[in-house]
């Protein structure tokens, strides 16, 4: 499972000489922020955070406990894509009146022709609101007269009503930032512990005037997507809060931490989880009829999950909680989000004497889950964990490709929790049995024109199966499949076999030509056929997160060239094996003549491992860079 980056201690630091000054006074401008021209610990950004700060502080005077956030931005912009960051989007949960930003403010200072600072105000009707769905709104507004050489600010107040519920404060964004602070203020008799996430040096400092702290972090690179990462949840730099307890003065003290039992028994008795689970959904009579066929519990299961596979169609959001109408109304609509869809699956199976339960989870977009801070905004969907014998299957009806018995994907070696009065607790989810299963054998033949054209075939199982089922419906299949580069082979026919059957490998056919490489009397072949495997996606000097491949991975290809008369081989890839330091990752490929006019290979990759730490990105790297090195090597035939 995933090492996150987690510290409960206090990290004390020097701040870099920008995070030592006063910050400019809101409203006004600044010389030498007027000068910046780029961010020598993140070079080549379009956009850079001069400082950012926030103020947390109670609002208990009023009927309704308030928390109330302070937030101001000031960027300086440094090209020209940067300049769409002054479009600014802010979420806020809205549904009961839960949270609320008002008190938007922006300035936007450039230097005219003759060097003085033009100074620009935002207009106070130039903020937007608008409902997103039935749980949140966002509020936009549009920083005026932005362009490159731009500095422009914000700033902003949250109120949410609450009384634990701080927002993480996150230290790292998509862009650079000089300097970052977050000033907690809370009444004496809260308690509040604090978690940190970071991988450079942050300040943690008490404020002795009030019950509260400083945090502050300087030059923090943007983070960005990498090829492999499970998502920036787990990764970006900030600063979580807990409130564990409440002393009022003369008064014993009220433990108030939230813990994962007090959230199983509240979710239980809420209108859009628990509740919803006591509905009354009624099978269709196509369902009847399939399940009036079924003689062992497994069938019933199987019959069941695969009709609301298909019956349902998934929104595209994933959530913990049901749509505001419920899950009759996504019934009788044949539509809902994922909670909707595996908590109408969970119903009928328990209408069938099948053990279901919700189970909440994390996707790997979303992040890993942390087992020590029991918090709900750690997971992001519901789906269905269900008994069958002794075994506990995980599924997800709400995604049309995935078989009942196949983790899915994007929940594959995490942790879940399963909600239930009696059976509450954390699952473990993983099968190792299950990997991204390709078998491929390829007849390739060669004309005397250097010519190429062949016939494929390829199984793929498990992962695999879903991947390239996705590919294939999408109309992408064939772009993944044709060989590009020095030498290309185009990829003329696909047959497509078992779609339907998900208990079968995703059987397809392939046919294939195009045209050798040649230089003189010597013709290149390549053997890297149909595998689908892409540029090499460990390319960059420095990864700031893990690698995630999801999954175990097993690749096979078996091929036969077939030559020409008039043709020798004047030399053949070496046959080798390699493997990374700890054999997770293997290599191995045999070439042989097996006659005059034709030569054989086999090529296996394996991946054993689902995931790596930031630390081992240098083996990976240097390891890929060789293993796509080896199959971009030729057949070297001449001819006589």
């Amino acid at each position: 499972m995933r090492k996150p980056l987690l510290l409960l201690c206090l990290l004390a630091t020097t701040l870099c000489s920008y995070g030592q000054k006063k910050l400019t006074k809101f409203g006004h401008s600044a010389g030498e922020e007027m000068a910046f021209k780029d961010c020598d610990f993140d070079p080549g950004a379009d956009i850079v955070c001069l400082f950012e700060e926030s103020t947390v502080q109670f609002n208990l005077n009023g009927s309704v406990p308030m928390l109330e956030t302070y937030i101001r931005r000031r960027f300086k912009v440094l090209k020209t894509s940067g300049v769409e960051n002054a479009n600014v989007k802010l979420t806020y949960y809205s549904k009961d009146g839960f949270e609320d930003i008002n008190g938007v403010e922006g300035y936007v200072y450039n230097t005219g022709a003759d060097g003085k600072i033009i100074t620009t105000k935002m207009k106070g009707n130039e903020a937007f609101r608008k409902k997103i769905d039935g749980e949140y709104s966002e509020l936009s507004f549009a920083l005026p007269e932005v362009k490159v050489g731009s500095v422009y600010e914000y700033k902003y107040r949250v109120y949410r009503r609450t009384i634990g519920g701080i927002a993480p404060w996150r230290f790292q964004h998509s862009y650079p930032t000089l300097y970052s602070c977050c000033h907690l203020l809370i009444p004496e008799y809260f308690d509040f512990t604090y978690a940190v996430v970071r991988r450079q040096p942050m300040e943690v400092k008490a404020d002795g005037s009030v019950n509260g702290a400083f945090y502050s972090m300087s030059n923090i690179p943007g983070i960005h997507d990498e090829p492999y990462m499970a998502g920036t949840n787990d990764f970006i730099q900030r600063v979580d809060f807990h409130l564990t307890r409440i002393n009022p003065p003369g008064q014993a003290s009220i433990n108030v931490g939230t813990t994962w039992a007090n959230i199983a028994t509240d979710l239980q008795d809420n209108a859009y989880f628990g509740q919803q689970l006591r509905r009354n959904i009624k099978g269709t009579d196509s369902l009847n009829t399939a399940l009036a066929s079924c003689t062992t519990k497994k069938d019933k299961l199987i019959a069941i999950y695969q009709f609301v596979q298909q019956y349902m169609a998934w929104n595209g959001d994933n959530e913990i909680f049901s749509s505001d109408e419920g899950i009759k109304d996504a019934w009788a609509k044949k539509q809902g989000n994922s909670a909707d869809i595996n908590m109408i699956l969970i119903d009928l199976l328990r209408d069938n004497d099948i053990e279901a339960y919700p189970i909440l989870v994390s996707t790997r977009d979303n992040g890993s889950v942390q087992k020590g801070y029991p918090n709900l905004r750690q997971f992001n969907a519901t789906m269905a964990a269900v008994k069958l014998d002794s075994t506990y299957l995980v599924m997800n009806a709400s995604d049309k490709y995935n078989p009942y018995d196949l983790v899915p994907y994007d929940v594959q070696y995490t942790y879940g929790f399963i909600i239930d009065k009696k059976r509450s607790g954390w699952l473990t989810i993983y099968d190792d049995t299950k990997k991204e299963r390709s078998f491929i054998t390829v007849s390739l033949n060669l004309d005397n024109e250097g010519n190429l054209s062949g016939i494929g075939r390829a199984a793929y199982s498990d992962y695999a199966r879903n991947l390239r089922l996705n590919d294939y419906r999408k109309k992408q299949l064939k772009d993944r499949l044709t060989l590009k580069g020095d030498i290309i082979l185009n990829i003329d026919s696909l047959a497509v076999q078992n779609e339907a059957e998900w208990q079968k490998p995703l059987d397809v056919k392939i046919g294939c030509s195009g045209k050798a490489k040649r230089s003189g009397k010597y013709t290149l072949i390549p053997y890297d056929l149909f595998m689908g495997l892409g540029d090499n996606p460990f390319t960059a000097d420095k990864r700031q997160t893990n690698i995630n491949f999801g999954y175990l991975q097993d690749l096979q290809v078996t091929g036969y060239i077939n030559l020409p008369q008039g043709y020798t081989v004047e030399s053949l890839p070496k046959s080798m094996k390699m493997h990374l330091g700890d054999s997770s990752i293997l290599f191995k490929r045999i070439f042989q003549k097996s006659s005059d006019t034709q030569l054989a290979f086999q090529l296996r990759i394996q991946h054993l491992r689902p995931e790596y730490t930031v630390r081992e990105y240098e083996d990976i790297k240097a390891y890929y860079k060789k293993m796509y090195e080896l199959l971009s090597e030729r057949i070297v035939l001449k001819k006589m």
